[in-house]
């Protein structure tokens, strides 16, 4: 089978391996749309020590969904569809994969599979909000409006908040942002962000503050943005794994800060299910997130328009 190989930083080739089998209580997915992530690009496009490359096949893929074809577990049956979840291994980027029911989330027989798979990264922002709590009234910086920025902002108009500002350098971005329901978009090319959400928030800042871009920049501006008594949500995933911020002001300002990694709760599969129950029941719409199909063949393409941001890119579906 094809599987995506990192040889180096933003290097990328297709290499055959084995089909894995799957042993008792597994299952064999025969994947048929991939999507590329923020989070993948840690490995992509980050580098990593030279002793590291070639990564391992597969890898960094972690949004990928397809049909049961040999099944060992009970419960699951061949030909049902599934998004399959690899977690923090990120090497979902094959054919095929070998899976396990707590890995597994049921998808519908019929629709299009790219979309369905968008119910991956809406999940996500679902149980980060879920461990927020409630947004009802409250005024919301989100930082960021890439994919997960994006749902973000989407969700938090469905679920009350009174104000939404979303803050990206990109203007077709911010374009997508205002008519998801964000009240203010805030270029900070082109204006004093800080400035910007002081102004709109009477002087008071925020009373939540969204990091949805992995951006270490991103986390201190939004420290200064929020109000006293506020929150922090962090989302983004820095490609550094360490950095610094601004630990005085954010104990001055007596910040709450809330960690929301969906990958690594107890069940990371259960919030994707509720993102693919609420779709079925026919809200949101979740077409407008992928912007561009390829087959699996140009997955180097897909990568490297990702990590340049090009082409209005939002979310890049390979077709398997």
């Amino acid at each position: 089978m094809k599987a995506i190989q990192v040889t180096g930083p933003r290097r990328m080739d297709l290499v055959d391996v084995p089909i894995p089998e799957p042993a008792d209580g597994e299952v064999l997915v025969r994947l048929e749309a991939l999507s590329i992530c923020g989070t993948d690009m840690m490995l992509y496009r980050h580098p990593q020590p030279e002793e590291a490359y070639p990564l391992q096949p597969g890898s960094p893929c972690h949004e990928c969904a397809g049909a049961i074809v040999e099944s060992r577990a009970p419960g699951w049956t061949v030909g049902q569809r599934v998004i399959h979840l690899p977690a923090l291994n990120l090497d979902g980027g094959a054919e095929y994969v070998v899976g396990q029911p707590s890995s597994l989330v049921a998808l519908p027989g019929q629709g299009d599979i790219g979309e369905w798979l968008m119910c991956q990264p809406w999940g996500t922002v679902l149980y980060s909000l879920d461990r927020v709590g409630s947004v009802l009234g409250k005024r919301i910086v989100v930082l960021g409006q890439g994919c997960i920025g994006l749902l973000f902002t989407m969700t938090l108009r469905s679920m009350g908040a009174e104000q939404i500002i979303a803050v990206d350098p990109l203007e077709d971005r911010l374009a997508v942002a205002s008519k998801l329901g964000a009240d203010l978009t805030i270029n900070p090319l082109r204006q004093d962000a800080l400035d910007a959400v002081r102004d709109a928030t009477g002087g008071d800042g925020a009373d939540i503050v969204v990091e949805a871009c992995g951006n270490p920049q991103a986390l201190a501006q939004g420290i200064q943005m929020a109000r006293m008594h506020g929150t922090i949500v962090l989302f983004g995933l820095p490609e550094e794994k360490e950095i610094t911020f601004d630990y005085f002001t954010a104990a001055c300002k007596q910040l709450t800060l809330v960690g929301t990694v969906s990958a690594t709760c107890e069940a990371p599969a259960r919030p994707i299910q509720q993102a693919v129950d609420l779709k079925l029941r026919g809200t949101p719409d979740l077409s407008w997130l992928v912007t561009h199909r390829l087959p699996l063949s140009d997955a180097p393409k897909g990568y490297e328009m990702y990590a340049g941001r090009d082409d209005n890119v939002l979310k890049v579906v390979l077709e398997v």
